[in-house]
């Protein structure tokens, strides 16, 4: 009889115990929701980087040399004197210096008629033959010739050569500088008559084959 007494307090010591334990949890929750304020969002950020720590790496730039000049530019015209002329050589690459005084013709300028630098032309292509008869085969290139230029002076319709400069290319033989000698001063013995107005100078260029 006193077992039968004892099994039912037994039960109800037990759910008394259990509820006492679930309102003590209940407790705790409310307290730990009570540490955070109603409404309040907490959002997560991060730390700013060492000032210690990796900096971004920046791009190397390769050394590199001044861009060339254009061809034809300043820094490439080569100024030298040709007899009594000042020459601003604007050839690009390399060349040899020109040799040969050029021939100036400005605008403004009166024009000769061709058959006169035709017929100064021809006379000084006989003189050319004439001195350079001598010249071996031996001291011939495959293209030898003469170049050059003679300058005339034209008053009262007289016709004179007054300055004649040439070179010969395309020749090895020892007689050079005499064959280009005797052509110059030979230049300067040929006249003509020519119905032209007075001119002071007046440049022809000279171009033959030997």
């Amino acid at each position: 009889m006193a077992q039968r007494t004892l099994v039912p307090v037994v039960i109800m010591g037990t759910f008394v115990l259990a509820g006492a334990v679930v309102l003590w949890l209940m407790m705790r929750s409310g307290d730990e929701a009570a540490a955070t304020p109603s409404g309040e969002t907490i959002t997560a950020t991060k730390a700013p980087p060492s000032a210690t720590g990796p900096r971004e790496s920046k791009p190397t730039v390769a050394p590199s040399l001044p861009a060339e000049a254009p061809a034809g530019s300043a820094s490439e015209v080569k100024e030298y004197a040709v007899g009594d002329r000042r020459v601003r050589d604007h050839r690009s690459g390399q060349h040899a210096p020109i040799d040969i005084p050029p021939a100036v013709h400005p605008a403004e300028a009166p024009r000769i008629a061709s058959n006169l630098t035709h017929a100064i032309g021809t006379k000084i292509k006989g003189i050319v033959k004439e001195c350079a008869a001598a010249l071996p085969v031996a001291g011939r290139g495959t293209k030898p010739r003469v170049e050059g230029k003679v300058v005339i002076a034209i008053k009262a319709k007289q016709v004179t050569v007054t300055e004649a400069v040439v070179q010969l290319r395309d020749v090895t033989d020892a007689s050079v500088e005499t064959i280009k000698k005797c052509i110059e001063e030979k230049a300067l013995t040929v006249t003509d008559v020519a119905e032209e107005i007075d001119l002071e100078s007046y440049d022809i260029n000279l171009a033959y084959t030997l």
